[in-house]
Parts: C-alpha cells; sequence; structure tokens
C-alpha cells in the first residue's frame, strides 16, 4: 500500500458520506504532495461528477484508467460511461471490476442496468440473478428483473417480481406503477388501474404513470367514451398553468416556403409505428418538407438506419429532461410537431405541453386523445373517426386525411392457403392480438361465438406466460369452453407468424381495443377479420381496415350480431374459400397501399394547418378528400 492510498480511500469515504468541503480538501492537499497519480486524479473526477461537471469527470476518470486497473477506479469508471450513455464501453469496464470482485451485487446491478438498456434482456437478467443471489434485499435489482420479465411479456414472472419488491419498499411508487403494467399485461386492467392510481397517490407528478393509466383505460370495457375522455382532458388539465409561459414563436408566417416538421417517438426501430412511417417519410416531397426527428430511445437497428436516412436532422433525446428537449425543437425552428406515442411508453406528452412549436399534432401511435390543449390536431381517417362522432371526445381538432396510414405487407409473406375447415372438418378462430386486449367481455363473446359453431377451435397466438395460458383456460373455462377447443401458440418470429393464418379460417376481433397491424396482417393473408365497432375510436381501427378494403361485412354493431356473423360465415365454406384465396388481389389497389397517396394527404394536411396558423386562425377540424 502506497502511502497516499489511506487517505485517497478517507477522501472518497467523505465524498460518498456527503462530506463535500473535507473530501475536495483532503484532495487539494494529496494533489500537492503526490501530483495527479491515477488515484489523485480518480477522486478528482469523482468531485467533479458530484458538481455535475460530468464532461470533467469523464475526463479525469479516464486519465486515471489509462494509468490503473484498481477496483475502484475501473468500476467508477464503468458507472460513468454508462451514465454519459457510452453503454458497450460502460459494459467493458464493468465486466473487469466485477473479475476483481464477483460478490458486489450493487456492481452487478449497474452492469444488469447497462445490459437491459442496450436490449441485451437475458444478459442483464442473469447479471440480475447473480445480484440478487448475493443480496436477497437488493430491491432495485429485483424491479429491474421484473422489468426484464416483462419486456419479454413475462407477465406473471414481472407481477411476482414487483410484488416482492414491494414488499420492501410498500411506498415504492415506481413499484406500485410496475405492478399496475404487469396485470395489465396480464388482462387485469381494472386492478392495473387502482395501482396506477396508487403510485400517483404516493407521487401526483407521476407522469408515466398517469399515461399508463390512461392507456390502460382504453382497454377497460366497462368504461364508457365520455369517461375515457374525462381521465384524458384531466390530464391535460394537469398542464394548463404552463400555458402562460408558451413562447411566442418566431418562425416566419410564410405559407409557401420549406417546413420543418419535427416527430418524436421512442419506437423508431422494429416497431409497428416505424413500419407504417417509414414508406411515407421517403415519399414525403423533400423540396417543401424537411423531416426533424427527436428520438427518444436508445434501441437502433436497421429500421432505425433507414429512417435516419429520411431525415435532414437527427436528435437522440433519451437524456434531455422536458425543459432542454423544449428547447432544443425551439432552437431547430420546427414548424409543425408530431407526436407519434400518444400516451404509449417513451411518450414525451409533457414536451408538447410546453408548446415548442407553433402547429402541434398527434398521429398514429395513439387512438385516443391526449387531452392537451397544446396539441391542435389529430390526424385520423373518416372511417376511423366519422364526421360528427368523435369531436365530442379530443381536445384537438380532428384531421381526416384521405388514409391515415400507408400499410406495408411483408415483401415475403407466404400465399393465402385453401381455407383449413374444409380440410380439418372443423372451424378455426384466432385471435393474434396481444393478451391485454383479451377482456373479461371478449372472453365472453368469443365463448358464446365457440358454442354458436359447435366444434370449432380457438386458436390464440403469441402467448408465451404459462399464468396467461392457465389464466385463459380457467376464464374460458368460466364460459363452459372446454381446454380442448382452445390451441395456443408462442410468439415467434414474422414469417412463422405470418404461416399461422393456414390454420386460422377467422379471426375475431377484440374491443374495445381492437386490432391493427395484426388485423392488416390477416386480411393480406387471406383471413378475414370480423369485429365489433364501437362508441371509441380505439374499437374502430379494424374496422377502419376493412372499410378500406370493401369488406364492410365483417364489421359488427353489436355482440348479437357479431354472433351471428360467425356463426352464418362458419356454413359458408366455399364462399369464404373463395373469399380468402382472392383477398389479397382484392385490396391490392386500396389506398392504404400506396404510399405515396397517403403521403400527399399528409402534405395537403401539413399545408392547411400550417397556412391557418400563418393567418392569425384558431385550429379547426377539417377533411381532405382524394
Amino acid at each position: 500500500m502506497t502511502e497516499a492510498e489511506p487517505r485517497l480511500a478517507q477522501a472518497l469515504h467523505c465524498l460518498d458520506a456527503g462530506e463535500f468541503a473535507q473530501a475536495e480538501a483532503l484532495y487539494r492537499a494529496l494533489q500537492q504532495e503526490f501530483g495527479d497519480t491515477p488515484g489523485v486524479l480518480h477522486l478528482a473526477g469523482m468531485l467533479a461528477l458530484k458538481q455535475g461537471d460530468l464532461a470533467a469527470a469523464g475526463r479525469l476518470i479516464a486519465q486515471a484508467r489509462a494509468g490503473s486497473s484498481a477496483f475502484r477506479i475501473v468500476a467508477d469508471h464503468g458507472l460513468l460511461l454508462a451514465q454519459a450513455g457510452w453503454l458497450h464501453e460502460a459494459v467493458s469496464s464493468l465486466r473487469l471490476a466485477l473479475e476483481q470482485r464477483p460478490d458486489e451485487a450493487a456492481l452487478r446491478y449497474q452492469l444488469a442496468k447497462a445490459l437491459y438498456a442496450l436490449n441485451e434482456r437475458e444478459a442483464a437478467a442473469r447479471e440480475c440473478e447473480a445480484a440478487l443471489a448475493a443480496r436477497p434485499e437488493l430491491v432495485d435489482a429485483r424491479k429491474l428483473l421484473g422489468a426484464i420479465c416483462f419486456s419479454a411479456q413475462a407477465f406473471g414472472a414481472a407481477l411476482d417480481q414487483f410484488t416482492r419488491a414491494l414488499a420492501v419498499t410498500p411506498d415504492s411508487a415506481e413499484t406500485h406503477n410496475n405492478i399496475g403494467l404487469a396485470l395489465s399485461g396480464l388482462g387485469r386492467h381494472a386492478e392495473a388501474v387502482q395501482s396506477f392510481r396508487r403510485a400517483l397517490a404516493l407521487k401526483p407528478d407521476f407522469i408515466a404513470a398517469y399515461s399508463n393509466m390512461l392507456f390502460c383505460l382504453t382497454h377497460v370495457e366497462t368504461e364508457s367514451a365520455e369517461s375515457v375522455f374525462a381521465a384524458h382532458r384531466a390530464f391535460g388539465q394537469a398542464f394548463a398553468a404552463l400555458s402562460a409561459r408558451w413562447p411566442a414563436h418566431g418562425n416566419l408566417r410564410e405559407p409557401g416556403r420549406v417546413l420543418r416538421l419535427g416527430f418524436v417517438s421512442a419506437d423508431l426501430w422494429n416497431h409497428p409505428v416505424a413500419d407504417l412511417i417509414e414508406e411515407l417519410w421517403a415519399a414525403l416531397d423533400k423540396n417543401r418538407f424537411e423531416i426533424w426527428v427527436y428520438y427518444n430511445n436508445v434501441i437502433e437497428d436497421g429500421m432505425t438506419a433507414r429512417l435516419k436516412a429520411c431525415a435532414a436532422g437527427w436528435r437522440p433525446v433519451q437524456a434531455l429532461n422536458d425543459d432542454q428537449l423544449c428547447g432544443l425543437i425551439q432552437s431547430d425552428g420546427i414548424d409543425i410537431l408530431f407526436d407519434l406515442s400518444g400516451h404509449t411508453a417513451g411518450n414525451r406528452l409533457p414536451v408538447f405541453a410546453r408548446k415548442p412549436a407553433p402547429v402541434q399534432a398527434s398521429w398514429i401511435g395513439y387512438p385516443a386523445t391526449t387531452g392537451l390543449a397544446a396539441i391542435d390536431y389529430y390526424l385520423a381517417d373518416r372511417f376511423l373517426a366519422p364526421p360528427g362522432q368523435d369531436d365530442g371526445f379530443f381536445t384537438e381538432k380532428i384531421v381526416r386525411l384521405p388514409a391515415l396510414c400507408r400499410f406495408r405487407p411483408e415483401p415475403d409473406a407466404p400465399p393465402a392457403n385453401p381455407l383449413p375447415a374444409c380440410a380439418n372438418g372443423y372451424f378455426t378462430f384466432g385471435s393474434f392480438n396481444r393478451n391485454a386486449k383479451l377482456g373479461d367481455a371478449v372472453v365472453a363473446l368469443w365463448s358464446r361465438v365457440l358454442h354458436a359453431v359447435p366444434g370449432s377451435r380457438m386458436l390464440l397466438g403469441a402467448i408465451d406466460d404459462d399464468a396467461v395460458r392457465i389464466a385463459l383456460i380457467g376464464r374460458f373455462a368460466a364460459h363452459g369452453v372446454d381446454q380442448g377447443r382452445l390451441l395456443f401458440q408462442p410468439r415467434t418470429d414474422r414469417q412463422a407468424y405470418l404461416r399461422l393464418h393456414h390454420q386460422v379460417d377467422m379471426i375475431l376481433d377484440t374491443f374495445p381495443y381492437s386490432g391493427g397491424t395484426t388485423s392488416a396482417h390477416a386480411i393480406w393473408m387471406g383471413v378475414p377479420v370480423l369485429t365489433l365497432s364501437g362508441q371509441a375510436l380505439s374499437s374502430r381501427q379494424s374496422a377502419t381496415l376493412l372499410q378500406h378494403f370493401g369488406l364492410p361485412e365483417f364489421v359488427a354493431e353489436s355482440e348479437a350480431e357479431f354472433v351471428r356473423a360467425a356463426a352464418d360465415w362458419a356454413g359458408r365454406l366455399d364462399e369464404l374459400n373463395g373469399l380468402r384465396l382472392s383477398l389479397r388481389a382484392k385490396i391490392s389497389d386500396s389506398r392504404l397501399f400506396d404510399a405515396a397517396l397517403v403521403a400527399r394527404g399528409l402534405e395537403r394536411a401539413a399545408v392547411v394547418m400550417w397556412q391557418r396558423w400563418c393567418d392569425g386562425l384558431t385550429p379547426e377540424s377539417f377533411e381532405l378528400n382524394d
């Protein structure tokens, strides 16, 4: 041990204990006596970190690391790299530190956090389990393991981990929120809403929990459109005071100039939202519109790279707080800012509440109002939001495009096969929607269909969680449906998922939150979707597709009509087989497949919204025809 080491250890102890002045005094004495040794540089870096100077801390600790492999220096270097967002480098450094001290559970948890942020879930789970084996009371590791289970859609396991964490920290708003998410994933929405409310009672400014509760409410069958709207409007009212601080936008009020369109999203990777917008962004007229992106995620893949190629400006913004992101959007001179998330995960609605752009709109990511007065418009089409039907349930003005978005079929999707019922001798209904959409009323209605079609089966896809499968068996049994009539399939890759449609004669849609992308995939595979259109916009996503595709006969307006239609089609096998084999050709000329047409509609909407702002007019609903 060198002469400096005990004093360095004392200084670091003081720093860890919050005795900053004493730590700084020890540093000055050590620096004067020993100069810039690795230990002294490391101490200087930690002092800089405590002062909030991340850049200086990173520089000093990197210099220390270059001259030393001491555990504390290597570990703190890894932690600092993680804090700065250099996650791959952080993982390497943390693993080196753990080679020296494998039982450092808190450090192993930090490694798990970095791995999870890199989407390396299995490795992150192993590190959490190792940390908990060393320190079972390490609640942060328990919560992270629950989050990993949740991201893998193992909702039962996630609920178990979060519940165990709550036993240690019963007043943790974060854990109540996470329990709500797990319950929602299990389809237990009423319980989930209560968990979100408990989180908000403990932490009233917990915006993510508020958004989670609102998203959950859109899935609750017993909630009316009025009550869901009232809850969203209350969210917006919580931000009403910000309107006094809205900036005076200096954007040039010139209708004909090039417009900067900003898009805020956490879903610009292999995600349904990204799939819907990729070809639209590519088709936008770059002589009239610039695309500026504010990406609220660290996940990047091939889809991310292709979207980047469409953008004039690309800003990673996950590390920015709301005021910082608001300032960045303003400094970029965005004319129209689009929210692509609504109240789904990773949204930045508090930024929109600050009104960083003169015109703001919500599009694609959420089938309900945001509730924010600062968002001027909501983009839909006449099938999704029929004129006069939804305007009272939105704080935004509704823009009805010729078509809301562009559906892109998988280029190597297998061809439709003959109706399986013709060979099987029984009819197979199916669903590939996420389990969170399978509420009690859905299971009850589907059970009525199965009773109305004797011998029929129900194939349920994307069921990976044993807890979910067992619960579904029990829920169907409560309505007299035997387990033998239920066919469960796990989540799989895209090609295998599409091939599963070869086993299904007809899709039964969910409500009040209907299918979207899954319904489009089914129809492309020749499998019609029977949907129950409701009062809420979220219940009309499949109906919108069916109307665009010229298949209104598969849109039911009541539960009785839904059951009658299912039984009727199950008795018309030849007709259903003919439709199945011709459906892809029948719908191929739909406007939903025309990226250029949808892009022109978005451009026209942008021009109208911008013209109104230039003229000093308030936002108003409008419709664009072909």
